[in-house]
């Protein structure tokens, strides 16, 4: 599959049909058949513990006990003498649970997680008395080990850029935080507009070896500093347990020392029931945690919990700055060492090469009603603009408007966004629709202008430009200040989008500078990441 001479890719399936194909987008799981095919390694901690997730079902009655408080939290951390593991209430409401436990093989086996057994857990974990908790009880599921790990692939497409890795084929996290499938769908939203637009232009075989790598260039670096995070936030959760006299480090010593001479020596079965028997004595101590009055262990353990939480080291559960201000800067994404204090720091919006538009909210020009059907403009409701009292109004955000202004023209092809910043003359309008009719046909694809004003102009061009207001000039501004502009006054400034939102290309115009059709051409197809392509 790795010849140049051999594009398509064969696929044979378990129950023997096969299927050939020029692409193929590998999204089968951590242990993805594909990418080891194509011999791609994982790279990254592939064992970080051992864990055992047990998936039940509460009945109703259990249900609406456990979900009395409407305040119900989603992680729920236990530590007593039965039982230390994490309660993820997936819907309460319909008694969807999972209890995550740590695993110890080959000391503990699937003998040590039986039916039994785990309902014991449970149980345990619970804090509901059985035999007072009349008709409440659960189902289990499910019980199946798996191994957390932090790993990210070496590469994410093949030599012959005809095998793309997305989600957990490329990147397995620790799930404190929950960015494993928010990642996913980041990949999914990076590659889907770049393999429409090859698939529009199969013959051009340059823009496949253009676009195609840059999704790796774009999603590896957000992989690996997700991971990092990850790790920080499985590391936070530690930190109760710790406070608990509850060291991981302490089984895994164990487990080293069990597994070497002289111990090693012994019959497994006998390190085996060595391995139960510490666990139970360390677990001891918790007991006292049931009546903290009268413990001053417990009473100290409390006053440690309490200060974790208070001082906010424990696990958070919001990351806006990665979440929603992740960017593809390609030259300081990889580069750039984290801060942890600064995880949870907020998002701010950046008009920056490989940063998300910021949401503005824009005016559309009535001029632009008619290029579109009138419905396929947002009626948008804001505090300073009631849905309600102005029907004839419509208004766009600036976030995404590359797949919007795609649903308002029904296109069925990716689109592309030119912005244009400040008032445009005749001669300059010639000059982009020239090199934007230009690179589209090239490109087989769609670029829509669109030019920022102000104010609403006296006389509108009677052309296809879509006009938007931005009385306040927020975007103007924000652009002044993310960018080290030529001058003191610019007349003009330009912002290629892509359709993923992503800022690709930023340009700003002197006053009195001309606007050449060739200046606009190489900016755009800087901006498509597409210059040979463009060429050719």
């Amino acid at each position: 599959p790795e010849s140049e001479s051999q594009p398509i890719i064969s696929i044979q399936t378990s129950h023997g049909q096969v299927y050939q194909t020029r692409y193929l987008i590998a999204a089968d799981g951590v242990h993805s058949f594909a990418r080891k095919s194509f011999g791609i390694p994982m790279m990254g901690n592939r064992s970080m513990q051992n864990l055992m997730n047990i998936h039940f079902r509460t009945n109703p009655k259990l249900s609406n006990m456990l979900m009395e408080d409407s305040d119900q939290a989603m992680l729920h951390f236990v530590y007593n003498s039965h039982l230390i593991g994490a309660f993820v209430c997936h819907d309460g409401r319909r008694g969807e649970w999972v209890l995550q436990v740590p695993f110890f093989p080959p000391y503990q086996t699937m003998d040590d997680f039986s039916i039994d057994k785990v309902r014991d857990m449970v149980w345990a974990g619970l804090g509901v008395d059985r035999h007072e908790a009349n008709e409440c009880d659960f189902d289990v599921l499910s019980i199946r080990p798996w191994t957390m790990s932090s790993l990210v692939a070496q590469s994410y497409v093949n030599k012959s850029n005809n095998m793309i890795l997305v989600g957990d084929a490329a990147h397995a996290f620790p799930p404190a935080g929950g960015f494993g499938m928010n990642t996913g769908l980041q990949d999914a939203h990076n590659l889907a507009w770049r393999l429409a637009l090859v698939l529009r232009n199969r013959s051009n075989h340059s823009i496949a070896n253009s676009i195609l790598p840059q999704y790796e260039s774009d999603r590896k670096p957000i992989a690996t500093q997700n991971a990092a995070l990850s790790v920080r936030n499985y590391n936070r959760t530690l930190r109760i347990a710790k406070a608990c006299y509850l060291d991981a480090q302490h089984p895994a010593l164990l487990t080293a020392m069990l597994g070497s001479p002289p111990m090693s020596l012994l019959p497994l079965e006998t390190r085996q029931d060595m391995f139960r028997r510490l666990v139970r004595v360390a677990m001891m101590p918790l007991s006292s945690l049931a009546s903290l009055k009268s413990s001053l262990h417990a009473n100290h353990i409390e006053r440690n919990v309490r200060s974790i939480l208070e001082s906010g080291g424990s696990l958070p559960l919001v990351f806006p700055k990665y979440e929603i201000g992740f960017s593809y800067e390609h030259d300081t994404a990889q580069s750039k060492k984290e801060d942890a204090s600064a995880d949870t720091k907020g998002y701010y919006p950046r008009m920056k090469v490989g940063h998300r538009l910021p949401h503005v909210i824009l005016e559309v020009s009535r001029s632009s009603f008619s290029y579109a059907h009138e419905d396929g403009w947002s009626v948008l409701e804001t505090v300073s603009h009631p849905a309600d009292t102005t029907p004839d109004s419509r208004f766009i955000t600036l976030t995404d408007i590359s797949s919007q202004l795609r649903r308002v023209f029904s296109y069925e092809t990716p689109v592309f966004t030119l912005l244009v910043l400040g008032p445009l003359t005749a001669s300059s309008l010639a000059s982009m629709r020239e090199a934007i009719d230009d690179v589209s046909n090239k490109l087989n694809t769609v670029l829509v202008l669109v030019n920022i004003l102000s104010e609403f102009p006296s006389n509108e061009f009677n052309e296809s430009v879509i006009t938007l207001i931005d009385s306040k000039q927020v975007v103007w501004k924000r652009m002044l200040h993310d960018s080290s502009v030529r001058s003191d006054n610019p007349r003009n400034a330009m912002v290629i989008v892509r359709p993923d939102g992503h800022i690709s290309s930023t340009e700003f115009l002197e006053e009195g500078e001309v606007i050449a059709s060739t200046t606009v051409q190489k900016i755009i197809s800087q901006g498509q990441g597409l210059d040979s392509a463009v060429r050719k």
